[in-house]
């Protein structure tokens, strides 16, 4: 059996550690409220992690939409206008965290500046957004994966598509140019070939 560090094909197989997805969701302690955003379709585990703290998670269910969406290119004030009715704000409140997994490597550069700019708008000015970027890897698989959240800092990949489609495989460089409100904060390769990133709204 792999160890839980071991590099895997396409990033997936054994559960792996996640050190930014810790400091992410160490943020979430039982005395103050916090909004989490997830793009796509809840992960599984992650209602078990938010048990007892103080935090309202809302659930887009927009990856595959967006998936499609990438596959045209399209100038961005159109992608602008696609993307709002698929992330949907908190009402009066700001989502303190963005969990968009693997789905940014399903956006095209363009798509993904209209995205992340629909994020700044309804993130809070502290708000926080992670991912996971196949950067290691020439192929991932068609559609967007579910990570399935086995504890603080240890996840797995819960969907086990075969990777089959070209991984754009996003540099750092890539990620900061084309955030629209957003700033590469933190970055970290982990022993699996994937490059974990969080990412800050930035200051007005």
């Amino acid at each position: 059996m792999a160890s839980p560090n071991q590099p895997m094909q396409g990033g997936h197989g054994e559960p792996f550690t996640s050190p930014l997805f810790y400091e992410s969701m160490a943020r979430f302690d039982h005395t103050t409220r916090h909004v989490i955003l997830e793009p796509g379709s809840v992960s599984p585990g992650i209602l078990a992690l938010l048990q007892g703290r103080r935090c309202r998670l809302l659930v887009a269910d927009a990856a595959l939409a967006l998936n499609r969406l990438s596959e045209k290119p399209q100038e961005t004030e159109f992608l602008l206008h696609q993307v709002e009715p698929l992330i949907n704000d908190a009402g009066v409140e700001k989502i303190d965290t963005v969990l968009c997994w693997d789905l940014l490597n399903y956006l095209s550069l363009p798509l993904f500046n209209a995205f992340t700019a629909r994020l700044a708008a309804i993130m809070a000015p502290s708000g926080m957004l992670h991912a996971y970027i196949h950067s290691a890897h020439n192929v991932m698989p068609r559609r967007p994966q579910r990570y399935s959240v086995l504890g603080d800092d240890l996840v797995a990949r819960f969907d086990h598509d075969p990777p089959e489609r070209k991984a754009p495989r996003y540099s750092y460089g890539d990620l900061d140019k084309h955030a629209s409100g957003l700033r590469v904060a933190r970055s970290m390769l982990l022993r699996n070939g994937i490059q974990e990133y969080l990412l800050r709204v930035k200051p007005e």
